[in-house]
């Protein structure tokens, strides 16, 4: 059998050296990086934690020398190319290490910000799969971890219970990271028994879970509408001195504004500087869409200018003025929702198709058929 190396590099000479764009490779490498949260700003588990021996974000690892060349080939010509040597690689019998096949696998779903390809992903598990039933003694928890969050961002119910299974046939045992994506399945599916099972059963796990965990889970609850459940794990964490954290606070001020609870969501809010937890926008943003929630647009109008205060270090986005505007075309007050369409604007920020959409709405509310023509 060849050395990896050197099989890496007879595939890209047998594919004339192109790129994943089937163009001559330029040299050019891909831009790094990627958000350390998902778009539901709850920090992804699969990338909130490792175990102590995974690799850092770099290319050297004491445990496995210099980086693979298969990681090589995917970040000098991207992931799709490395899938395929990948498969050309098993289908010859050469074998990888399980941090570069995690590697791929996130990079592959990405940060939460695109939408995902299915096929594409899915022929990504397969190989992976592929990968665990070739060289068994290799895998670990981490490398599960990455296949239980792509199978939850796919929404795949059964592919996450066939992973967890299958962990348990390689007695590989779950971490508090694996409790995290468990949670956010479920509760992304709306699943609240099967939250409070996995919660409950895991309760070594949740004993170690950090606060990205602990989030998942508030999150799940809210989700759900289980709000009770949510602020109990909040006061838990508030009594072990573990709740000092931006992500929690806002997704509870979002449950509260889901249950139309807005003296509790502004307790909450106010409370974050006392104990030393700073604002961000989205944090602002959940505020503000529990005062439209609950009819209250003259507080939300004040948090706004709170917001945009000169010694404010935060910006509004477009979420924060479409969520005001939300409010007054509601109460079909279109002067003020055209007021704030104008801001929109004034501040260099794009209107998109929901904003047009509620405004639209509004002129037929404040029957002013004119205006939205």
């Amino acid at each position: 059998v060849p050395s990896l190396h050197l099989f890496v590099h007879t595939i890209e000479m047998g594919r004339g050296d192109k790129n994943h764009d089937g163009e001559r490779d330029d040299g050019k490498r891909e831009a790094g990086g990627r958000s350390p949260v998902s778009a539901s700003n709850v920090a992804t588990p699969a990338r909130g934690g490792r175990s102590k021996d995974a690799a850092g974000a770099g290319g050297t690892d004491k445990a496995r020398g210099p980086a693979s060349a298969l990681e090589d080939l995917m970040r000098r010509k991207g992931v799709d190319e490395a899938w395929c040597a990948l498969e050309e690689m098993q289908q010859q019998g050469v074998t990888t290490d399980k941090y570069t096949v995690s590697r791929m696998l996130m990079k592959t779903v990405g940060d939460g910000r695109t939408k995902l390809n299915p096929p594409r992903v899915y022929r990504a598990i397969g190989l992976v799969e592929r990968f665990i039933d070739m060289q068994p003694k290799d895998v670990d928890e981490v490398l599960f971890n990455a296949l239980l969050d792509t199978c939850c961002r796919l929404k795949d119910l059964s592919r996450v219970e066939a992973t967890m299974n299958r962990m348990h046939e390689f007695k590989v045992a779950p971490s508090p990271v694996t409790l995290g994506i468990l949670v956010k399945t479920y509760g992304q599916a709306g699943d609240i028994q099967k939250v409070l099972q996995v919660w409950s059963d895991m309760e070594k796990q949740r004993d170690q879970a950090n606060a990205v965990t602990y989030g998942c889970m508030i999150d799940a609850c809210v989700k759900c509408g289980h709000l009770e459940k949510a602020v109990e794990i909040f006061q838990g964490m508030r009594k072990a001195g573990k709740h000092r954290n931006t992500i929690l606070y806002t997704t509870l001020i979002k449950g509260y504004g889901l249950d139309k609870d807005l003296s509790s969501a502004l307790a909450l809010f106010r409370e974050m500087p006392q104990e030393g937890v700073p604002y961000n926008t989205i944090t602002f943003n959940s505020i503000l869409d529990a005062c439209v929630k609950c009819g209250d647009l003259a507080t939300a109008e004040s948090l706004l200018r709170e917001m945009t205060a000169p010694e404010s270090a935060l910006d509004p986005d477009l979420i924060t003025f479409s969520t005001l505007l939300k409010g007054y075309c509601h109460v079909g007050n279109l002067e003020k929702a055209l007021q704030v369409a104008e801001a929109i604007k004034a501040r260099g920020l794009r209107c998109d198709e929901l904003v047009y959409h509620t405004l639209m709405d509004g002129c037929v509310k404040a029957n002013d058929i004119t205006a939205g023509v």
